[in-house]
């Protein structure tokens, strides 16, 4: 079992990354919030997988971090959802917005994702409540990073440090680590530049 891939981002293409580990070209199917978050062609990267082997196919779908893997491995067990579905799921809902979805029972937030009708909603939301208790430490942190997504002042934040040339996702660990709700938009910025190291 390929748990994880640690390599160079060969290509990219919908929804999948080609990484190059030592000369070895892995092709990896990801959700589009993943998708969003990853460096481009030619950039490191380290991605949570998970491998699908059936008779005629083998499958490496990937993820941005090991919470979202999880919440895939949780859909696995609906009845009625693959891989696919899976990954499909969460390119329609990330993995925070779904696991706050179940934990508030919102079937609201499911309805717009392709391919999945009420049925499939009903299971996700009835099979997975207490299934996802169990991962009450990451989805705490799921909605607080919910939460973080919404605030005006974090989002403001973010814009800035991409237009100063830092990557998307590492701009993200960064605030996510010195936020606090108090902040106003220019002492959230001064802090994460001082963790940056500006």
């Amino acid at each position: 079992m390929i748990s994880f891939l640690k390599g160079i981002i060969a290509d990219k293409g919908l929804n999948t990354v080609e990484i190059d580990v030592n000369g070895v070209g892995f092709e990896v199917m990801v959700s589009s919030f993943c998708y969003l978050k990853l460096g481009e062609i030619g950039e490191p990267i380290t991605i949570q997988t998970y491998m699908h082997v059936r008779e005629d196919e083998m499958s490496l779908y990937g993820f941005f971090d090991k919470f979202e893997k999880e919440v895939f491995l949780k859909l696995l067990l609906v009845n009625g959802v693959g891989p696919k579905m899976a990954i499909n799921i969460l390119s329609g809902v990330s993995a925070e917005d779904l696991s706050y979805a179940i934990a508030t029972q919102n079937a609201g937030a499911l309805k717009n994702i392709k391919g999945v009708g009420a049925k499939i909603r009903d299971r996700i939301l009835l099979e997975l409540k207490e299934k996802m208790d169990a991962l009450s430490h990451l989805t705490a942190t799921a909605i607080t990073n919910t939460e973080l997504n919404t605030s005006e002042t974090f989002n403001t934040a973010l814009n800035v440090m991409i237009d100063w040339g830092v990557p998307k996702a590492h701009a993200q660990d960064i605030l996510t680590k010195v936020y606090t709700s108090s902040d106003d938009m220019e002492t959230l910025i001064a802090k994460a530049f001082r963790e940056l190291g500006r």
